[in-house]
């Protein structure tokens, strides 16, 4: 291990499998004899912050997988060698939101601020309270210079009620009057059924480790969760560019 590091949230051995083509374009390879069969997929890797170990962005989140394909962990490398500890693990995963993000801008159900300072995308469930009592302080971001981007995350899955509500939005002509209608729990009379981009921003979300809703993509990439009011979200947003 590199430095004074420490691993939170040791998964323990799992019988996985890399495909030859998710792990090809890195300079670390896994042994790909065993993932899929546990339901895990790999979307990248790249070298890891633990000697033996590459880490891999994945259909549920990021993990550090031992080169003989043999170990999986699940949690955060922290640097502690410093006045206060640095979390390698989200500081690498930072940036891979914010590339993964730029294949979703079209998607995104945006709320501009007059005078815009920040943005933040959000993922959204028109069924969660939190999620809801946010969009009804939409003004107060706005207030703050905050732009808000939604993107889909049915808490429940693709079977749920939020999805279907989340694919009526996203079918809809006006989508911001859908959204608004499902969040202030009012019939919204629409189509569930359109090409619409509900499920890859359900699969988006979990290769970033949304659990719940709100979780809010910082513009530094950084991910927070909850319904934080405008004042401590610009907080969040300020300790980010002074890093």
């Amino acid at each position: 291990m590199r430095n004074l590091m420490f691993v939170l949230g040791f998964a323990g051995l799992a019988s996985a499998g890399f495909s030859t083509s998710a792990v090809g374009a890195v300079q670390n390879e896994v042994d790909a004899r065993h993932l899929n069969k546990i339901g895990i997929e790999v979307l990248s890797t790249a070298p890891g912050e633990i000697d033996g170990y590459v880490r891999a962005v994945t259909n549920q989140g990021m993990f550090y997988v031992s080169d003989d394909g043999t170990r999986l962990i699940s949690g955060n490398v922290f640097d502690i060698t410093g006045k206060e500890p640095v979390n390698l693990s989200e500081a690498a995963m930072a940036n891979v939101r914010l590339k993964m993000l730029e294949g979703f801008t079209d998607d995104m159900i945006v709320y501009p601020a007059e005078n815009e300072k920040y943005e933040v995308t959000i993922f959204t469930d028109t069924t969660c309270g939190y999620c809801q009592r946010l969009h009804q302080n939409m003004s107060s971001y706005h207030a703050e210079g905050i732009t808000i981007k939604y993107l889909a995350f049915p808490r429940g899955g693709m079977s749920s009620k939020g999805a279907r509500q989340l694919q009526t939005v996203w079918c809809a002509d006006d989508k911001k009057a859908a959204i608004a209608a499902f969040k202030d729990e009012e019939s919204f009379s629409g189509s569930s059924n359109c090409s619409n981009p509900v499920a890859e921003h359900y699969q988006l979300g979990k290769s970033f480790g949304v659990t719940g809703t709100p979780a809010i993509i910082l513009p530094d990439g950084r991910m927070v969760p909850g319904a934080l009011p405008a004042s401590r979200l610009v907080a969040e947003i300020k300790k980010g560019e002074s890093q």
